[in-house]
């Protein structure tokens, strides 16, 4: 598979992997390809922008040798995280997960005076809620403005470079799917603890996306997703250990894996399976009674909106660029007043334009939206949670 470097006009560079960004190996399958689609959270500053925002060419490929599915085209992790409208603080969901991750973890380490160390702790969501010293590293405009007390943040990207030593608690929540270089984030945390020292992962979970056809979830900023098995692959060459793993429902399906680093490297779990549902999924996307249905309320002239500017979003929009949206409502601070790159849908703060139907694209948090929301309209959803 040869090498390609495509500069497009915008100024996003992209290249084609050659090899596995987990193990290295160059036996990449071709399993699933998109229509070409703007950067998910490259949310623009005017309509225009929006408009102009370069597509970009979307493949999922395969590694034979460790099972991990992967986007074949790259972009570069400071282009796409530089200027992050992503805090997690602002998600009432991800408030009440990481509440109960903190206790999780205050309960294991209970009696324990420990050095504790986060990868991509974004705006300190979780750390502010553990009891020791913490570390927090994270290289986004988010993070920088952050302004922490209740932990030590380094604003640079986490790698081996960085050289950080003496932790027994490394912990790395939903940010293993955002780099490129994953050999030598795993390399630092494993040299960032002290032998017997445990490693926390929590990943989107593979086999979920592809047992309910999940195709809203495929772009770009998520380079890679983790089955338990590529996971351990993964992550257990470089001297680790599983102790325990359980399944969560969060972002439709998430996997939280915690390693011991005992020198035993002792991958578990089978190949991914069925990406013959998420193909058809996919290929049968205007087939479906949801389009069926917004497409004909939209051809009568009723007007329709969309609760959740997530990445996820911009992939369900640009995918189906037919159906308009009069804007789209999200709680985030940080995007409304922006607009979604390629279909150039405003985004919004509640309550938004008066409506007609109001479609949750922020699927995985169609519940709680309902109930904080009064709605007189229709509410929909794109998917239907498990």
């Amino acid at each position: 598979m040869p090498a390609t470097l495509v500069q497009v006009h915008t100024g996003v560079t992209m290249r084609e992997i050659t090899a596995c960004r987990g193990c290295g190996s160059s036996l990449l399958d071709v399993v699933f390809t998109m229509e070409p689609m703007p950067l998910a959270g490259a949310f623009a500053n005017s309509i225009s922008q929006a408009h102009d925002a370069e597509r970009l060419p979307l493949t999922w490929v395969r590694c034979e040798a460790c099972d991990l599915v992967q986007v074949l085209e790259d972009v570069e992790d400071k282009e796409l995280y530089s200027k992050y409208c992503y805090a997690s603080s602002t998600v009432p969901g991800l408030v009440e997960h990481f509440a109960e991750y903190a206790k999780f973890l205050t309960d294991r380490f209970r009696g324990k005076d420990i050095r504790v160390l986060e990868i991509g702790c974004n705006d300190g969501i979780l750390l502010r809620r553990l009891p020791w010293k913490c570390v927090g590293v994270d290289p986004s405009d988010v993070a920088a403005t952050t302004n922490p007390s209740a932990y030590e943040l380094i604003n640079e990207p986490f790698g081996t470079a960085l050289g950080l030593t003496g932790f027994d608690l490394v912990i790395a929540s939903n940010c293993l799917a955002h780099v490129t270089a994953i050999q030598d984030m795993v390399e630092a945390a494993a040299k960032a603890l002290v032998p017997g020292g445990e490693f926390w992962v929590e990943v989107h979970d593979l086999e979920a996306t592809l047992r309910t056809g999940q195709w809203d979830t495929i772009y770009h900023e998520h380079k890679a997703e983790y089955s338990l098995g590529s996971l351990s692959k993964v992550v257990t060459p470089h001297g680790f250990s599983i102790l325990y793993w359980e399944k969560l429902p969060l972002h439709g399906g998430l996997l939280r894996v915690g390693f011991i680093k005992d020198g035993r490297s002792n991958p578990v779990g089978l190949p991914s399976q069925g990406f013959e549902l998420l193909c058809e999924t996919y290929r049968t996307r205007r087939e479906t009674d949801l389009y069926k249905g917004l497409y004909e309320v939209q051809q009568q002239g009723k007007t329709l909106v969309a609760y959740g500017a997530a990445g996820r979003a911009t992939v369900w929009f640009n995918q189906l660029p037919e159906l308009r949206f009069a804007a789209v409502i999200d709680d985030s601070p940080l995007r409304a007043g922006r607009f979604v790159p390629g279909v150039g849908w405003p985004i919004v703060s509640w309550p938004g334009p008066t409506s007609d139907i109001c479609v949750i694209t922020a699927w995985n948090y169609a519940k709680e939206i309902r109930d904080r929301r009064e709605y007189s309209g229709r509410w929909l959803q794109t998917w239907e949670a498990e």
